[in-house]
């Protein structure tokens, strides 16, 4: 192996590409090199981090000639074990390392210095943004960390980063910003945190959000007073933010062994359950249709409906459609009985690859195919965004997608930490689900930190922002010539469970989509 580590007076370095993890522990990396060299698209960012050892004092200074790039200090996270792994479902980078084990996974916004660990070893990520209207070329430019000079070659492609067509949601918890941060919702200091976390999220490309449902007061033998005050108001603020796209879900399961569907704290099949459907189902479609949003929502059901509720969720279907004819449904699921029942289908990844003809079959009808993931699949081949895979293992989610033709993804958890949980110091907290108790894998709760008064960005958020820019870019080629777009990608992501993890041969075919696009 050739590792490539550059002296610098009593300083270490290695710049190394940003589709693989950093560690505090380990100083030599197979795409580790001592220049900074970046070809990027407009409409997007140049990035790239750099890992420092022998580095002497406490804090290391960091300056630019050149270029401007955004300064973020690596800051490490803990990662206490591989939840749900052993030798029997472990393949080659799954996990990438056995916990436990310290992680370079948050990003720390700096004004020029950065903190230096025991060991002498610290690390940086720099994102220079890229306008859309960016001059081409190539800029030469230098990373200044302490006494050594870090050469930076920045080559700014004429290729632009087309408008957003997938459709991407993660769960933002507001109640964790409020924890988290010490606030009450609706002060000034919640609305600006609030207003920071969405932004975040934007940065990645989401744009879509969970948002709350209807203010209900009863007023006894089966009648409600109906508003939308709190959508309405959480709506307005993230379509002024760039958001397009918004769920709201109806019903939650009991029991994962019981057929009830629990509405409004009533069971979906009783007569009150439709008495208040009947009242509140109307209403929201005349809501959405006045403001003009119709278009811009989608009604979860029953998030994943599973053999045991089947027939209840089949009936409740039919009812929403009944009363609010113009809702469009969605909802996460595993591969079942339901079919006929939703416009949105959002199956794991491993079940659309396991029933990839049936589930096809819903799109020629008409609907529409998603994906999702969450603490399942684990194991095996199959992508995750898990800290204890390897990065890669982030960064092709929206390959696949454009691999399969999936439009959109889901993901409970952008900003949902657990109860207790410190993110910094545990990834893998207890989880509550109806009656099923489990503990998580590592990162299945956040790509967002709650930082100093601020949240800060994660490694794999923005991992998950290339990997959409890239399922961009490949949509564009196709259009030209889909022949080449399958060609890069099936070259590193052939499925869900059978991908490139070599960092140079990811780069390589990375780079070599946005050639094909400056043709």
């Amino acid at each position: 192996m050739n590792f490539s580590c550059k002296r610098r007076r009593f300083m270490r370095y290695t710049c190394v590409d940003t589709a693989e993890f950093l560690y505090p522990d380990i100083t030599e990396y197979q795409s580790g090199g001592d220049t900074v060299k970046i070809l990027t698209p407009r409409g997007s960012y140049a990035c790239a981090q750099i890992l420092f050892s022998e580095v002497p004092g406490t804090t290391l200074k960091v300056s630019f000639e050149g270029w401007n790039p955004e300064l973020y200090e690596m800051v490490p996270v803990y990662v206490e074990k591989n939840q749900f792994l052993d030798e029997s479902n472990s393949a080659p980078h799954i996990p990438e390392r056995v916990a436990p084990y310290y992680l370079y996974d948050c990003l720390k916004p700096s004004e020029g210095s950065v903190k230096v660990g025991e060991n002498g070893v610290c690390a940086i990520y720099l994102s220079q943004p890229i306008p859309a209207d960016a001059q081409t070329g190539t800029v030469c430019g230098k990373v200044i960390a302490g006494e050594t000079e870090i050469p930076v070659e920045l080559e700014v492609s004429p290729v632009t980063v087309p408008g957003e067509t997938l459709t991407m949601i993660q769960g933002y918890n507001q109640n964790c910003v409020c924890l988290y941060h010490g606030v009450e919702e609706g002060t000034p200091a919640f609305e600006a945190l609030d207003t920071a976390y969405l932004k975040m999220l934007r940065r990645m490309h989401q744009n879509m959000l969970y948002c709350p449902g209807p203010n209900v007061t009863d007023l006894g033998d089966n009648r409600y007073q109906i508003t939308f005050a709190d959508m309405e108001a959480f709506m307005t603020k993230a379509i002024s933010l760039g958001y397009e796209c918004f769920n709201w879900g109806l019903g939650f399961r009991r029991s994962w062994k019981e057929s009830a569907i629990l509405i409004h704290g009533m069971e979906s099949m009783s007569f009150e359950c439709y008495c208040y459907l009947a009242q509140m189902l109307p209403a929201l479609e005349a809501f959405l249709k006045k403001k003009g949003w119709v278009d811009r929502f989608l009604l979860g059901v029953a998030d994943e409906p599973n053999d045991a509720n089947a027939m209840e969720y089949r009936a409740l279907c039919g009812l929403i459609r009944k009363l609010a004819p113009s809702l469009r449904l969605m909802d996460a699921m595993s591969f079942g009985p339901v079919h006929g029942t939703i416009d949105v289908w959002i199956p794991l990844n491993k079940e659309y690859q396991d029933h990839k003809t049936e589930i096809d079959t819903f799109r020629h009808y008409g609907d529409e195919i998603w994906y999702y993931d969450c603490c399942v699949p684990r194991g095996g081949k199959t992508i995750n965004r898990y800290m204890d895979y390897a990065l890669l293992a982030t960064r092709y989610h929206f390959w696949a997608s454009y691999r399969y033709d999936l439009t959109g993804y889901l993901h409970w958890a952008a900003v949902n930490y657990q109860p207790g949980q410190d993110p910094f110091k545990q990834s893998c907290p207890e989880h509550h689900n109806a009656d099923s108790v489990t503990y998580l894998p590592a990162g299945d709760t956040h790509v967002v930190y709650p930082g100093e008064g601020e949240p800060w960005m994660s490694v794999r958020l923005e991992a998950y922002r290339a990997s959409a820019e890239e399922y961009e870019l490949l949509r564009a080629l196709a259009a030209k010539n889909k022949e080449m777009a399958d060609a890069i990608c099936t070259s590193v992501c052939r499925e869900f469970d059978d991908v490139e993890y070599d960092v140079k041969a990811f780069r390589a075919a990375r780079n070599r989509l946005i050639r094909a696009l400056e043709d």
